[in-house]
């Protein structure tokens, strides 16, 4: 795995972590945080301000409408190909 990509993955595993929810790493990359509900749409706001701040990198709101991007490895990809500067 790239490393900004790895960066990104554990930046959102370290922010869901904090709201009480443990995923193993070998999980992470599947780990679907939509379905599995363990953050309302005011969490996943924070999770995207929360990136956009740490990693200097804009998110349209499009990215978030993709049921794929629910899973924590998609949305690191997805957000890497955005910001083409990694």
């Amino acid at each position: 795995m790239n490393e900004t990509k790895q960066a990104l993955v554990k930046s959102i595993q370290q922010f869901i972590f904090e709201r009480g929810v443990i995923i193993e790493d070998t999980d992470i990359e599947n780990y679907n945080f939509v379905a599995a509900g363990e953050l309302d749409s005011f969490e996943i706001l924070s999770l995207i301000m929360n990136l956009e701040t740490e990693f200097d990198i804009s998110v349209p709101p499009e990215l978030l409408v993709s049921p794929e991007n629910a899973k924590i490895g998609s949305l690191a990809s997805a957000l890497m190909k955005l910001n083409d500067s990694y």
